[in-house]
């Protein structure tokens, strides 16, 4: 890329400098993976992105990327932070500061901003950097991690708003352009030698959009920061902040150098002139348009440029280079935990409003069956049934929480890009804090069939532990499926299928018994029939149950119940007809299995994690 000479390259020769050379990307017809020009499969057709694309970028500087749709800015930025994609092939080289860019260079040294303004919306904006300063902050004290966040806040012009919430599409809060320098605020808390942004101006008004790029460039002067940034139709204000500019068109490009030379270059060109009242930016873009430029005057353009291999401004002295290191899994946990919380008790949507729907639903099923309070031959059937539904409402609820998890995900992924912390510290603060939420939960979803049908008030800690155990297990399900699938609602319609699963064998609508071979092993791996015959074990257990006598004189005639007149008496009468009941069960093992299946769910959760980040 050209630059100027003397005192600015000296400059830029002791800068943080990215250099990129002889970058090519195709699409493998195949779908193979393929890294670094390096293919797992065969050979096979090739549809070529990026071609040849050579250029650097300094510290202290900005560099916009620009195209026309399907130019390849996308794909370059991908390259240039190594974010992999299955069935591509990428060849060519990429160094910062001299040495060959990898993962753990890009963790430590820079920081990428998303397009979209991926943030956590019931922190404010002050809280939100407050943690991602204790994340980043390894070598801080906590004096300095908070003038660390007032200086950021300064500089980034959200003080006006440090005490407002995020927000979301139901809850007002920051605006666009408040949550684009928000999210740059984040990274600068890393304080990175190279900050990445994609489209940072996009879905902002004119006014914001010109306000995030003079903060960028404010930065980039102050910090030395090296900031590269792909921008789409950019007004002539903002492309004029940018020192500058690399256009893609075809994959290749078509103009790599200062901003103010751009012009000047494409004027040297067999190209119509520029009109009177047409901006730069639209110029270059005109001109370079595939869709709507005639096709041999881009490829005269592409064809022209040659500068970029004379470009190179050469790295050989490497600038100090300032590297983010990360806590340890233990703090990041007890940091991650205390966020965890507070957006916990902030969102009803993760817990409180599912404790009030599922207290209301209880009371309904108990109200239903509330000739269940007579413990007599005839209801000892209908107790299972009401504790099945009490159990039942609960699992089915955690559905509604997927999208919430996923929304997670998204921000995870981002926080995870930029090494703020492991994803085994998201796995445990989540864990974690959940254990008192879904006690909390199962509290008030048993309340109701305690104090309307009358179970046995002796064994409510027994019962409340084993309640909690599946609710663990249908949350670590909906945890695990959120992270699974390219959209929350191909989550939630899999978890539909694996909750109505669980309850067809949860061995009360059909006897365990009664299913086909094929399909019974998937009852020996359930946790609501676990947990359900566990409950009923403690309710059962040491209680008696009236309409029998030592003969079985009182009972009813035909078909009326006559199981017994004490509760294991009861238990193995029912066994005749469900096979999963007995006075022989094992209450507690029943738990601990349904623990071994959340323990499970959560390394799957763990594996996946760290397969999509």
């Amino acid at each position: 890329m050209i630059h100027e000479s003397g005192k600015e390259q000296r400059e830029l020769a002791s800068a943080p400098a990215l250099v990129f050379k002889h970058v090519g990307v195709a699409v493998n017809g195949q779908g193979t993976f393929l890294c670094k020009g390096k293919s797992s499969g065969g050979e096979a057709s090739k549809n070529q992105i990026l071609q040849g694309i050579t250029g650097s970028a300094f510290g202290g500087r900005m560099l916009a990327i620009m195209g026309g749709s399907g130019a390849g800015k996308t794909t370059l930025l991908d390259v240039l932070t190594l974010k992999k994609t299955s069935g591509v092939s990428v060849e060519g080289s990429v160094t910062f500061n001299g040495e060959p860019l990898t993962g753990n260079l890009l963790l430590k040294s820079a920081a990428h901003v998303a397009q979209d303004a991926l943030l956590w919306w019931t922190l404010t904006a002050r809280e939100t950097l407050e943690h991602c300063a204790d994340l980043y902050g390894q070598e801080l004290s906590k004096a300095q991690r908070v003038e660390l966040v007032e200086a950021v806040i300064c500089q980034t012009g959200l003080k006006s708003c440090e005490h407002t919430r995020v927000g979301n599409a139901f809850v007002k809060g920051l605006s666009g352009g408040q949550r684009k320098r928000l999210c740059t605020a984040e990274a600068l808390l890393k304080q990175p030698a190279m900050l990445v942004l994609d489209e940072p101006t996009s879905s902002l008004d004119s006014s914001s959009a010109v306000e995030v790029v003079q903060l960028l460039r404010r930065l980039a002067k102050a910090s030395n920061i090296l900031v590269i940034c792909t921008i789409h139709q950019p007004s002539q204000r903002i492309f004029g902040l940018f020192d500058d500019v690399l256009v893609l068109a075809r994959g290749q490009i078509a103009y790599a150098g200062p901003v103010k030379d751009a012009g000047r270059h494409m004027q040297s060109l067999d190209v119509p002139p520029m009109e009177d009242g047409s901006s730069l930016p639209e110029y270059l873009l005109d001109l370079t348009n595939s869709d709507f430029t005639d096709a041999q005057q881009v490829q005269n353009i592409l064809d022209n440029w040659s500068a970029s291999e004379q470009a190179i401004v050469s790295a050989q002295t490497a600038a100090p280079m300032r590297e983010a290191k990360m806590r340890g899994l233990v703090a990041q946990t007890l940091i991650l935990c205390r966020r965890l919380a507070i957006m916990t008790m902030r969102d009803p949507t993760v817990y409180s409003a599912r404790w009030v729907f599922a207290a209301t639903a209880n009371l309904v099923f108990s109200l239903i069956y509330i000739d269940a309070r007579d413990r007599n031959q005839e209801q000892a059937l209908p107790r299972i049934w009401v504790m099945s539904w009490c159990l039942g409402a609960p699992v089915f609820m955690s559905i509604v929480v997927i999208p919430v998890y996923y929304q997670d995900f998204l921000v995870y992924k981002k926080e995870i890009g930029n090494g703020m912390y492991k994803p085994a510290a998201y796995v445990l603060s989540q864990t974690i804090v959940m254990i008192p939420s879904i006690l909390a939960f199962s509290l008030f979803a048993l309340l109701p069939p305690f104090l309307v049908v009358g179970y046995n008030w002796k064994s409510f800690l027994q019962m409340l532990i084993c309640h909690a155990v599946a609710m663990l297990w249908a949350e670590c399900t909906a945890q695990l499926l959120s992270v699974c699938f390219p959209h929350f609602l191909l989550a939630m319609a899999a978890y539909i299928n694996v909750a109505f699963v669980a309850f067809l064998q949860s061995g009360m609508v059909i006897s365990i018994d009664s299913i086909d071979w094929a399909l019974r092993w998937v009852a020996y791996i359930n946790p609501w029939m676990y947990t359900l015959r566990a409950m009923i074990y403690f309710d059962f257990a040491d209680s008696s149950f009236s309409g029998f006598g030592d003969h079985g004189e009182q009972c009813a005639p035909p078909p009326a119940a006559c199981f017994g007149s004490q509760g294991d008496a009861v238990l193995d009468g029912i066994g005749t007809l469900l096979s999963s009941y007995s006075s022989s069960m094992k209450p507690w093992q029943d738990v601990g299995k349904v623990v071994e299946v959340a323990l499970v769910l959560k390394l799957l959760q763990y594996i996946a994690l760290r397969t999509f980040r």
